[in-house]
């Protein structure tokens, strides 16, 4: 029997009450490889995650397979004046890092526990979140380690455009940009 895939889409509101039953067991699930490091707990995980439901435009994408989450996407739209590029260690051309409130949507995090990796859920997530917004742009960090991740963001139209270091605990991260109005397509 083919297992059954499902897509759920939340706001702040409705994700805080999945918080800790469903958003932070799939980060436990999907980072055991780094959970040790103090920057990557899920203490410091919950923290962040309650920061950016407070930023406008949160949204969260949760994957099911019959009916058991597999897999997220969330992100938020960066506002006027978002520290977001304060930790850019990378120069980039001026008004890059310039924030009107619609320009930029941070893609806060994708993750995928592992038995359902390389399976097209991720992509799957990826495309839910982003298809519909009406910012200009999306940026992400990933990683330099996390070669699959790297791989499949080049494979999506994702561009690396420098270092940055979002907190001054956190190692350093590749930024990447993607075009969302070249990903709608003309007339979007």
């Amino acid at each position: 029997m083919t297992p059954r895939i499902t897509f759920t889409r939340h706001d702040s509101g409705s994700a805080e009450q999945s918080l800790m039953s469903v958003i932070v067991p799939l980060y436990e699930a999907s980072h055991a490889d780094v959970i040790a490091d103090p920057f990557y707990s899920s203490d410091r995980f919950a923290e962040r995650v309650r920061g950016y439901m407070k930023a406008p435009g949160f949204e969260i994408i949760v994957a099911y397979v019959d009916d058991v989450p597999v897999g997220q996407a969330f992100g938020y739209a960066l506002p006027v004046g978002a520290r977001w590029w304060e930790g850019l260690t990378t120069a980039v051309p001026s008004g890059f890092t310039a924030e009107t409130g619609d320009r930029t949507f941070a893609f806060n995090e994708l993750m995928i526990v592992p038995a359902w990796q390389r399976r097209g859920v991720a992509h799957a997530l990826h495309d839910k979140l982003l298809n519909g917004r009406d910012e200009e742009r999306a940026t992400l960090l990933v990683r330099e380690d996390n070669d699959s991740a790297q791989a499949a963001y080049a494979r999506w139209g994702w561009k690396k455009i420098g270092k940055l270091r979002p907190f001054a605990d956190a190692p350093d991260f590749d930024a990447m940009i993607f075009d969302l109005a070249a990903a709608a397509g003309p007339g979007a």
